[in-house]
């Protein structure tokens, strides 16, 4: 099947059915090869593609957690227990097929997510905490009670960014905390904290700076980590979702308002492109194309890079990730409307 509306075209592959909510794709390195690792959270289950994004194996030994996140690092995956409230740590170093679990870390907490830095795994749970174990001696360093529950958090060389996306109450229009995002050491100290805004949402790091998008203020603050000064403030639209940052740009898909905005790192110039279809979340250039993810009409718009429409591929889901290996790319679909199901699929296809 080729869709194709302009100059180009894509050749659409195979559709892998998967579990119930399957979330992002992570890519995993290793002695044998490259994969890509995709947390189906519903099952719980971790489904495992090869560089041609062929299913290679399942992994469901962490069924029994509720695993809400992975990270890869240094041969492991690190998986977050909602459910159990433990770390689950698998050796990703060989061959699919030989990965296994080699450890589970108990820390009484439901967990959303984490963050690395030397060693040290800053963890978000979900009863609202900051959570600093270091993974090699098993030793829980500090726990943190945040005002409200954070879901995003990244880490430089020194320092963990917590957001406060709970700081706002949408219900009566108040702050429940004035504070939006917290800084901490590695051992898990408080350093800083800013009033920064309504709900504050995704973080991104571009050496000494951090870009915090504002979901409710519908704003992009860029602020100097050294001061942690707010130095410009951009608009940008109704619901900025997925910051990427490549090649000098920051890339937001503006979800509300059917485009994509593109801020230039240096001279924070922003650039904005109008769709054809409804609901962007996610926007990814590659290979001189920009690739756009739409959620309301279920579809994957090519854009050339001076933004000019190329075509648009029907996913027949509602699709929340993408990832490219050479003339292969994958499309993660939480939703796959063809089954009819609340399950969700991985779409492959050939780029030409």
């Amino acid at each position: 099947m080729i869709v194709s509306i302009a100059s180009g075209s894509v050749v659409i592959g195979q559709r892998y059915p998967l579990g119930i909510m399957p979330s992002g794709i992570v890519k995993v390195e290793n002695g044998y090869g490259t994969y890509y690792v995709t947390l189906v959270k519903g099952d719980s289950e971790l489904i495992v593609f090869d560089s041609s994004f062929k299913p290679v194996t399942i992994m469901d030994t962490v069924k029994n957690d509720g695993v809400n996140d992975i990270i890869y690092r240094d041969g492991k995956l690190y998986c977050f227990g909602f459910f159990s409230g433990r770390l689950v740590i698998i050796d990703a170093s060989g061959y699919p097929g030989r990965w296994k679990k080699i450890d589970e870390i108990p820390t009484s907490s439901r967990l959303i997510t984490g963050a690395f830095i030397d060693g040290r795994l800053g963890i978000l749970s979900n009863e609202s905490e900051f959570i600093v174990l270091e993974t090699i001696n098993r030793t829980i360093l500090k726990r943190y009670k945040l005002p409200v529950t954070a879901l995003t958090i990244a880490e430089d060389s020194s320092h963990f960014y917590v957001s406060l996306f709970y700081n706002y109450n949408t219900l009566d229009r108040s702050m429940e905390t004035q504070k939006g995002l917290m800084v901490f050491d590695i051992d898990g100290q408080l350093s800083a904290s800013l009033d920064i805004g309504k709900r504050p949402s995704y973080i991104s790091i571009d050496g000494e700076r951090l870009f915090l998008i504002s979901y409710m203020e519908e704003s992009l603050k860029v602020i100097d980590k050294a001061t942690l000064k707010v130095i410009r403030t951009i608009e940008l639209g109704r619901y900025p979702n997925y910051p990427v940052i490549q090649n000098g740009k920051l890339w937001i898909s503006i979800t509300g308002e059917d485009r994509v905005a593109s801020i230039d790192l240096e001279s924070y110039e922003a650039t904005y492109y109008d769709l054809l279809g409804k609901g962007p979340i996610k926007t990814v250039p590659h290979g001189g194309m920009i690739y756009v993810l739409e959620t309301i009409t279920g579809t994957l718009e090519i854009l050339d890079e001076t933004g000019r429409f190329v075509e648009t591929v029907k996913l027949e889901g509602y699709p929340v990730d993408i990832v490219f290996s050479g003339r292969d790319a994958a499309v993660l679909l939480q939703e796959d409307w063809k089954t009819g199901k609340n399950t969700g699929a991985m779409l492959t296809m050939r780029l030409n």
